[in-house]
């Protein structure tokens, strides 16, 4: 029976000429472009590490899940194709086969979103922000973006490896995107952004910002972390290892 590590290399094999690790990485780049490229203001510099920890939990709301999007669909897809699948069964069996096609996609997540994170503190120290370096804030923003992360991109592989049509996991990836991103701005709804696996970013925020107007600006703005619901986050972690079991269960009873 074929083992983990030999159906993870076999996995690297066919995706890499498809440039999937590529295309993830090409998105990497355009997030981080989007949120570093410009002038770095004094505001910038002098509320930069707090002022990071505000603002990226929305940039990783739109990014992260087109991100998982993305790359459960590139690695399902080709099992879709002429009889892929049942040639696959005939060596391995079929939990297996889930839980290597998962598990390289996470490792392809986790790298997306630890360069991130890299980037982002290398750019705070590069342009000298001020204050020390919050380097537990920066390992729990670390935690609380790969979490949800990996909560979405187990729906999104569970749906892309059972349907054929790649239409169906993808519309759900951009309405959960839309949703979730949504979410965030209705600070009076609080429970919806933990109702929606996309809106978790909101939800394990923990950074707020204080003191803005149009008029003053960064003048009198303040950040505070702010109470962090670790019982929901708990409940995240239970209902993604719940999300595997079904997913595993129900393609172990898909028909070919």
């Amino acid at each position: 029976m074929t083992s983990i590590l030999e159906l993870l290399r076999c996995e690297f094999r066919k995706t890499r000429r498809r440039y999937l690790i590529a295309a993830a990485l090409i998105m990497t780049v355009l997030q981080l472009c989007w949120c570093l490229y410009g002038e770095c203001t004094e505001e910038i510099v002098t509320h930069g590490w707090m002022l990071f920890l505000y603002q990226f939990p929305l940039v990783n709301a739109i990014f992260l899940p087109l991100l998982s999007m993305m790359i459960a669909s590139g690695l399902c897809d080709i099992e879709h194709k002429g009889t892929m699948l049942k040639q696959l069964f005939t060596c391995t069996e079929r939990n297996r086969l889930f839980d290597a096609k998962l598990l390289y996609g996470l490792l392809l997540i986790t790298a997306c979103v630890l360069l991130s994170w890299m980037v982002i503190v290398l750019y705070g120290f590069l342009h000298r922000f001020e204050g020390p370096f919050p380097l537990k804030l920066y390992l729990l923003y670390f935690l609380f973006t790969l979490c949800p992360t990996i909560m979405i991109y187990l729906i999104q592989h569970t749906l892309s490896i059972l349907f054929q049509n790649q239409t169906i996991p993808c519309f759900t990836g951009i309405i959960g995107t839309f949703c979730g991103v949504f979410s965030m701005f209705l600070q009076n709804i609080p429970w919806l952004r933990k109702l929606l696996p996309w809106g978790h970013y909101g939800a394990l925020q923990f950074v707020g910002m204080f003191g803005w107007t149009k008029e003053t600006r960064y003048e009198y703005v303040y950040f505070e972390t702010m109470h962090t619901d670790w019982l929901f986050f708990l409940a995240l972690i239970l209902s993604a290892c719940l999300l595997y079991l079904i997913g595993r269960n129900l393609f172990s009873r898909k028909e070919v």
